[in-house]
């Protein structure tokens, strides 16, 4: 299917990878390189669409001192690597994350799955291929973008996206239940108070948590 985006839908694409753009700034003033991924990095974005971005080789220290409306640690799964989140606004549409741990390969993977850009790429205006949550292939064009469905074009989104077929299919099965089901809960959802540092936060949880223990890496995280 062909969506033609019209000029209301480009300038909603336009400020939201503005916004972007200014947290890859932001980020690259503490010597991290951010990425943009999801609706924005794809292109099919719409009014209420969040601004993401993740941070694979973070500066904790330095994450520390970004002034944020609120923080949050989030582990999906007793197995799955923690992950840090920093919300920019009360709303949650400009929100830093980054992993506590060493990511497995699939966990990369997924930013990839849902379309990935870096800083060059968004000043270049260039969008890219991916899966949304609704399982759709969003291939972008210059008119706008071509829907296809994930289900029976597994083998063209290995190509498009460039993540194994391992990572479409666990990704269909999960999204695939969340669409029958609606989301779980998460196995842990940590808010952070305001005096709270990650630092400080993921030295109570190492103490408290067993599972939470054992999906650190300590020769990664640097806190």
């Amino acid at each position: 299917m062909q969506i033609v985006y019209d000029e209301e839908r480009w300038l909603i694409l336009k400020t939201l990878r503005g916004w972007a753009l200014d947290m890859l700034n932001l980020l690259e003033q503490g010597s991290m390189r951010g990425f943009v991924y999801g609706s924005v990095a794809r292109g099919d974005v719409k009014a209420t669409s969040d601004v993401d971005v993740i941070v694979f080789a973070p500066n904790i220290v330095w994450l520390d001192l970004i002034e944020a409306d609120h923080k949050f640690i989030v582990q999906a799964t007793p197995s799955s690597t923690p992950k840090a989140y920093i919300s920019l606004d009360r709303e949650e549409r400009k929100v830093i994350s980054f992993p506590l741990g060493k990511l497995s390969g699939v966990e990369e993977d997924f930013y990839r799955f849902g379309g990935l850009v870096d800083k060059e790429q968004l000043i270049k205006g260039e969008r890219v291929p991916g899966v949304n949550k609704d399982l759709q292939i969003i291939i972008p064009n210059e008119m706008g973008h071509e829907e296809l469905p994930l289900k029976g074009n597994e083998d063209l989104a290995v190509k498009l996206v460039k993540v194994s077929m391992n990572t479409i299919l666990q990704r269909e099965r999960l999204l695939s239940r969340r669409k029958e089901r609606g989301r779980t809960g998460t196995f842990l959802n940590y808010e952070l108070r305001e005096d709270e540092s990650f630092q400080e936060a993921v030295r109570n949880l190492l103490k408290e948590n067993k599972f939470f223990r054992r999906t650190i890496d300590r020769g990664s995280y640097k806190g």
